[in-house]
This record gives C-alpha cells, sequence and structure tokens, in this order.
C-alpha cells in the first residue's frame, strides 16, 4: 500500500526505534529497516539523509511529543508545571529506557552523533523550556540572575538522575521508592531556592 509522506516517515521511524533497541545502533541497517517497513532502501534516504539523522530523529520525536504536550505561555503554580513537565518527561524516558540508553552509549562513543545532536536536535528540544523559564522572570516568578540555560541543565540532570537511578538496575537503592515521588522530592528542593517571593506566593495559594 502507497503511504502519503508523513505516513511513511512515521512508519520508518517505528520500524527503526525497534531495530535500534533489539540490535543497537550498529548492528541496525537501514536495509533491515527496509525491509521492516516493506521498501526498497532508497526510500529510507528520500526521508532521511542517513543512518545518523534516523536515529537522531527517533530520539527526538519521543521528547518532542512530550514537549507538545505542555503549554509553556501561561501563568500558573510554577513550581506545578516544571514538576508536571520533568515526571511526564521521566515517564518517557522509562518507557523508552532500552533506546535511551543508546543515545547516552552512542553519544560517549560517537563523535558524530554527539555533534550533531548538540548542534541540532538538543536547542530545538530544549529552547521552548529556555523560552518559558524566560517568561517565568519576566513575569518575576523565578529569579532573573540564574541563567535559564544552568535552569534547564538541572531540570534535564534531574530527569537523568531518576531514571539511571530507577533503570540501571533491576534491584536499586531506590526500587522501593516510586520514581515520581523521588523526581517531586528532588524537583521541591531544586526549585526552593529558584523561586521569587511572587514565584512562592504563587505556589501557596495554589
Amino acid at each position: 500500500m502507497r503511504l502519503k509522506s508523513i505516513q511513511r516517515r512515521a512508519q520508518i521511524l517505528d520500524a527503526a526505534k525497534t531495530l535500534f533497541v533489539e540490535k543497537g545502533y550498529h548492528a541496525t541497517k537501514t536495509k533491515d529497516i527496509a525491509l521492516a517497513c516493506e521498501v526498497s532502501e532508497p526510500v529510507i534516504y528520500k526521508h532521511f539523509s542517513s543512518k545518523d539523522e534516523l536515529f537522531l530523529e527517533v530520539i527526538s520525536s519521543i521528547a518532542g511529543e512530550t514537549l507538545n504536550e505542555f503549554s509553556f505561555d501561561r501563568a500558573a503554580d510554577t513550581e506545578h508545571i516544571l514538576t508536571s513537565f520533568v515526571l511526564n518527561r521521566a515517564e518517557k524516558v522509562d518507557a523508552n529506557f532500552s533506546l535511551f540508553k543508546r543515545l547516552l552509549s552512542e553519544m560517549l562513543e560517537n563523535e558524530k552523533i554527539r555533534r550533531d545532536y548538540y548542534a541540532k536536535y538538543l536547542p530545538r528540544l530544549a529552547n521552548p523550556v529556555i523560552g518559558y523559564l524566560e517568561l517565568l522572570k519576566e513575569q518575576g516568578y523565578i529569579k532573573k540572575e540564574v541563567s535559564s540555560k544552568v535552569i534547564a541543565l538541572g531540570l534535564l540532570g534531574i530527569l537523568l538522575v531518576v531514571s539511571l537511578a530507577k533503570n540501571l538496575e533491576q534491584e536499586s537503592a531506590f526500587s522501593d521508592i516510586p520514581s515520581k515521588d523521588i523526581a517531586a522530592q528532588l524537583l521541591h528542593l531544586y526549585l526552593f531556592n529558584l523561586l521569587s517571593p511572587k514565584g512562592e506566593l504563587v505556589h501557596n495559594e495554589a
């Protein structure tokens, strides 16, 4: 069956995700992805310029779905919004942890993947969050003297810590604590010294 371009792209991403998890990045060939989609290999390259790009788009599509579930332009309880955002991301990482491990491994070992991810994909994912943080600063909800990039990096760090603590080992020191509880408590500690008096007031009234 002939699919529309957007449908074919989604099919390729889905097949690639499955194969990257099952076989690993290096063992997965574009011809394997084409076979899984029942198309010729040139069809893959019609939608993606390389296996590297396809791998990064698979990662990005997971994170992007999460970002689209949030509105970063409304006034609300600052801590609640940021906590919900990170918890939602943590759930996505948990659900796709095998693929997430592949990304970490490739970023450590593959300079091109690492360079492309930081240059092309990370800004696309991080800029909406940074833009929201800048808006909160303008509205007086968080302290202006702290860099929005640093705040975003801290949120990412909490996400990584929670995911690694819960998923690297089947029985870890944190097995008895739900992921949501770990993330919520770390975020509360992180945000406690970040919120301005106005931000604290909004939180207390919520």
